[in-house]
C-alpha cells in the first residue's frame, strides 16, 4: 500500500547532525602554512620516498562539490588553497546524488576519514534494484544488474545515493580537519566571495583574481569550479561573459526538468536504487532518499528558455495523465511551492582545451554531463584526483603551465565519453518509447543486447577506481547502511500525523 506524505512535511523532517553542526564553519585558518617559494619535501605519514615539490598557493573559484574536495586532494599534498563562494553560508539544498564506484573509489584514495563520515551519510545501492520501467503501467523493462554486479566483480566500493547537503557537510568537515594538522597544507574558505575576471603576470608567472565588487586574491594557480556557467571558462574560452541558457555556448538537451522530494513510504521504498519510467516525450525517475523521502525527476520535452509554469502540479499531473499510477502519486502529494523547474543543459568537453597559463577548468565548468548517467559529481572528483596528483610533481614554477595541459589531456576522452553516454541514453529513451505499444519488438529485438550494453556503461564509467575494497568488508558496510537507513526512514514515518496514515489509504 502507498503511504503518500505532503512536501509540506520535509520541513519538519530530521535534519543531518552534520547540517546542524556547520552553521557554517571553515574559516581562514590562523596556522595557514607559510606561501614560501622555497622547494620543501612534502610531509607523509605514509609514503615517505615521495618527490619534493615545490609549495604552491592555489585558487579555486567556487566552493561546491568540486571544488571543497579538490581542496582537500591538494591541502593532503601540502599546498595551500584559498577556496572562493560566492554564497554568503551554505544551506542545506538539493537532494540526494549518486556517487558510482568510481567517486566512491576517489574518496577512499583521499582519504578513509572521509570516505567512512560519507557511508554514514549514505544509502548503498547494495540489494536494490535499478532500471526501466514501462511509464503507462510500471511494468520492468531493463533492469541494470551491472550496477552492484561489477562492484561485486572487481571489488570495489559500491555506489551510495547521498543527499547534496550531507555530502557538503562531510567535505567541510575534513578541510577542518586538515587545517588542523600540521604535516598537510591550509585551506582558507572566504564566503560571499565571486570571481568576475583573472589577469596572468607572466614575468613572477602570479595569477591575480579579480573578485566581483572590489579587491582581489592573487596565487600560483587559479581553478575555475565555478559550475556550468562559470566566468573563468566565458573568460578563458572567449565565450559571452555571465551567458546564461541561450546566450551561453551550453548545449539544450531538448527537456525542462521539474523535481521534488517530498516524504513518501511506497511498499518497494528499501528495494529501489532508481528507476527511470518512459513514455511519449517524456520520462520520470524517482530514487528513495534518506529520512523517508523519494526524490522525482519529470524530463518534459521543450524548447530551451520558455517562461516558468505557473501551476507545476497541474501542468505535471496532465503531461503524465496516463502514466501509472506510481508517477501519479508522486507528483500529486508535492506541493507547487516545491517543485523546482529549470531547462536542462550540459557541456560537451571543449576540444580546444581547459587551460590558460596558469588558469584551469574543473568539473561542470568545462564537462557538464546529463543527470541520467550519475556521474557528475563522480567525474569532478576525478578531476580533482588526477589535478593534484599532477602538480604532485611540479618542482619549478615555469612547469605549471605544461602540467595543466597534462591534466586536461587526460582527462579529455573519458569526460567526453561519459558526458556522450549521457546523452545516448537520452537518446535511446526517445527511440523507445514509440516501441512500447509494441512490446515484444523490446521484448525479442533489444531486450537481448541490453545486458552487454549496459556492462560496457557502468564498467567504463567504474574504471576509474584508484581503491578497492574487499567484498566481505563491502558487504559488511552495505548491510549496516542499510539497516539504519530503514530504521531512519521508518523513524520518519511513524512520527507522522496519524491523519496522514489514513489519507494514504486514498492515494492516487
Amino acid at each position: 500500500m502507498h503511504m503518500p506524505r505532503t512536501s509540506q512535511q520535509l520541513k519538519t523532517a530530521p535534519k543531518s547532525s552534520l547540517v546542524r553542526k556547520h552553521r557554517w564553519m571553515v574559516r581562514a585558518s590562523a596556522r595557514c602554512v607559510s606561501k614560501s617559494r622555497k622547494i620543501a619535501p612534502r610531509a607523509s605519514k605514509n609514503r615517505e620516498d615521495e618527490p619534493r615539490h615545490l609549495k604552491l598557493h592555489i585558487v579555486v573559484a567556487g566552493g561546491g562539490l568540486g571544488g571543497l574536495f579538490l581542496a582537500i586532494c591538494l591541502t593532503k599534498k601540502g599546498f595551500d588553497v584559498t577556496v572562493l563562494e560566492r554564497t554568503q553560508q551554505y544551506r542545506a539544498y538539493g537532494g540526494p546524488i549518486q556517487l558510482a564506484s568510481n567517486g566512491t573509489g576517489v574518496l577512499k584514495a583521499v582519504s578513509q576519514r572521509l570516505y567512512d563520515i560519507v557511508r554514514q551519510n549514505s544509502r548503498s545501492f547494495w540489494e536494490t534494484t535499478s532500471g526501466i520501467k514501462d511509464g503507462s503501467n510500471g511494468a520492468w523493462l531493463f533492469k541494470f544488474d551491472a550496477i552492484t554486479e561489477i562492484p561485486k566483480k572487481l571489488q570495489l566500493p559500491f555506489a551510495v545515493c547521498v543527499d547534496r547537503s550531507d555530502l557538503q557537510s562531510c567535505l567541510l568537515n575534513e578541510i577542518s580537519a586538515i587545517n588542523e594538522d600540521d604535516s598537510y597544507g591550509c585551506t582558507e574558505l572566504r564566503m560571499g566571495t565571486k570571481v568576475q575576471s583573472y589577469t596572468q603576470d607572466k614575468v613572477s608567472g602570479k595569477v591575480r583574481a579579480q573578485l566581483v565588487g572590489a579587491g582581489y586574491v592573487e596565487g600560483d594557480i587559479l581553478v575555475g569550479a565555478d559550475g556550468i556557467w562559470s566566468d573563468v571558462r566565458a573568460q578563458m574560452l572567449c565565450e559571452p561573459l555571465r551567458g546564461r541558457g541561450s546566450q551561453s555556448t551550453a548545449s539544450h538537451t531538448g527537456f525542462k526538468l521539474f523535481s521534488d522530494l517530498p516524504i513518501y513510504e511506497t511498499g518497494d521504498f528499501f528495494d529501489i536504487g532508481y528507476c527511470a519510467y518512459i513514455g511519449p516525450n517524456h520520462y520520470f525517475v524517482t530514487c528513495p532518499d534518506r529520512r523517508g523521502r523519494i526524490q522525482w525527476y519529470a524530463f518534459i520535452k521543450g524548447e530551451p528558455d520558455g517562461e516558468l509554469v505557473g501551476s507545476p502540479k497541474g501542468f505535471l499531473l496532465h503531461q503524465f495523465r496516463d502514466w501509472s499510477s506510481e508517477v501519479k502519486s508522486l507528483i500529486s502529494v508535492s506541493d507547487d511551492a516545491n517543485i523546482t523547474q529549470r531547462d536542462l543543459w550540459d557541456r560537451p568537453p571543449c576540444l580546444k582545451g581547459w587551460s590558460d597559463g596558469n588558469v584551469v577548468l574543473l568539473g561542470d565548468s568545462c564537462h557538464a554531463t546529463m543527470p541520467n548517467i550519475g556521474q557528475g559529481c563522480g567525474l569532478a572528483f576525478e578531476d580533482a584526483f588526477v589535478l593534484a596528483d599532477i602538480l604532485s610533481n611540479v618542482q619549478d614554477l615555469g612547469e605549471i603551465e605544461r602540467s595543466l595541459k597534462t591534466y586536461c589531456a587526460k582527462r579529455l576522452g573519458r569526460t567526453a565519453a561519459i558526458q556522450g553516454l549521457g546523452r545516448m541514453n537520452s537518446e535511446a529513451i526517445k527511440i523507445l518509447t514509440p516501441l512500447l505499444p509494441i512490446k515484444p519488438v523490446i521484448d525479442f529485438v533489444v531486450s537481448p543486447f541490453l545486458p552487454f550494453i549496459f556492462e560496457l556503461q557502468f564498467g567504463y564509467c567504474y574504471s576509474f577506481c584508484p581503491s578497492k575494497e574487499n567484498l566481505e568488508d563491502s558487504l559488511s558496510n552495505a548491510s549496516r547502511m542499510r539497516n539504519r537507513h530503514e530504521l531512519e526512514c521508518k523513524d520518519t514515518w511513524r512520527d507522522m500525523p496519524s491523519t496522514m496514515h489514513k489519507e494514504s489509504e486514498h492515494s492516487v
